[in-house]
């Protein structure tokens, strides 16, 4: 910040009679106070570039303002347009829409005088693109890191864990309807249910999602190298480098989400079909074991839902299916000797409203969020 400038408008609203403005302090995204969670690609230290959802910058100060400097590496418009949160001691005070060109955005203003602590939370999947962090502003001083959260949690799966459309409410659609596409202005991570269940636990969390992917089979009927184990290390998933390092975050339980996509492959008649079940289960297991490889200790939980039901397609019994699907995935594992890995099913969703493209809104992912967390009380934790 320009000091001289600062200190010369506090002279003068002080001669004014007016109270003195607070100076603001620029602080760069490599200042060792600032805490990173999530996969980031820090290469250039001064200018780390992120993409998942989710993805935090955490930090202390004694402020009452918070701006923030971002450049938006998505392509624009209503698809790839990317937002952040800004979070003030747990309770959301700014969404920020980010800029191709960057620079300092406005973010939270006119905070309560005293120490906060402050989240700088990627709303937007992937999809949306990526960002670069380049620093922030202070009306104020910027303090000691907080205490690192003693628990960590790693939430993997579709657009439902992106959060997809979760911000909008579509009421009585037909199944063609509500087909609206992505608006990444809609999605929200911090109201997904990962996210709302880290704050339940004081955990830090990792998500990371990908709209469209299945375990086996994605939504485009692509398999194998295509499919979501496969890019699961990926910093970007649309590239093959960098990759994550597992051994910077070692998630304590890790919930698994996949499958949804899997059986909504269209067949020669359009109707989605279901995946072979034992490609299918093969796939599942051999994901669970690379990331037991990874995480020795995590306890590990299958999930499925809450968007399918018995319903649609009519005759196919599709969530009949998979759940037979992945709890005798989940069965054989155990038998083989890995104790801590479960199977979880949510209450499918028939009713509207529902979000984007079928996906479940913002009170949705609370419900799940309830749902699991009674589970994970009872058996994980």
């Amino acid at each position: 910040m320009n000091l001289a400038r600062c200190l010369g408008l506090t002279l003068v609203l002080g001669m004014a009679g007016c109270e003195p403005f607070d100076p603001w302090y620029d602080f760069p995204a490599n200042d060792n106070r600032l805490q990173y969670v999530g996969r980031v690609d820090r290469t250039n230290p001064e200018a780390p570039i992120y993409a998942h959802p989710g993805t935090t910058i955490r930090f202390r100060c004694d402020c009452t303002g918070v701006d923030v400097s971002f450049e938006d590496k998505g392509k624009g418009g209503d698809e790839h347009t990317n937002f952040v949160n800004i979070l003030v001691d747990g309770e959301q005070a700014a969404k920020v829409e980010l800029r191709p060109e960057g620079g300092m955005l406005r973010g939270a203003r006119a905070l309560p005088a005293g120490e906060h602590v402050i989240e700088i939370v990627k709303r937007t999947e992937s999809y949306a693109g990526n960002i670069r962090f380049l620093g922030l502003s202070l009306q104020g001083s910027l303090l000691d890191p907080p205490p690192w959260p003693l628990r960590r949690m790693e939430f993997i799966g579709d657009s439902i864990t992106c959060g997809y459309g979760n911000e909008v409410r579509i009421y009585a659609p037909t199944y063609t309807e509500p087909n609206t596409g992505y608006h990444s202005k809609n999605e929200d991570i911090s109201k997904a249910y990962g996210s709302l269940l880290g704050r339940k636990y004081n955990a830090d969390v990792i998500t990371t999602c990908i709209s469209g992917m299945g375990v086996y089979r994605n939504l485009n009927g692509a398999t194998g190298d295509k499919a979501f184990p496969n890019l699961y290390r990926r910093i970007f998933p649309g590239q093959d480098k960098p990759l994550w390092d597992t051994e910077l975050f070692e998630p304590e339980v890790i919930v698994i989400n996949l499958g949804n996509n899997d059986f909504n492959v269209r067949d020669e008649s359009n109707t989605p079909s279901a995946p072979p079940a034992q490609p299918f289960q093969d796939a599942y297991k051999a994901f669970v074991q690379q990331l037991r490889g990874y995480y020795p200790d995590a306890k590990i939980v299958c999930t499925l839902g809450p968007l399918m039901n018995d319903n649609y397609p009519k005759g196919r019994k599709h969530w009949t299916l998979i759940q037979k699907y992945v709890s005798d995935m989940v069965d054989v594992l155990q038998e083989e000797g890995d104790s801590n890995v479960y199977y979880f099913a949510y209450t499918p969703v028939l009713t509207d409203p529902y979000g984007e493209d079928w996906h479940p809104t913002a009170e949705v992912h609370a419900a799940m969020a309830k749902e699991l967390g009674a589970f994970l009380d009872a058996n994980v934790f």
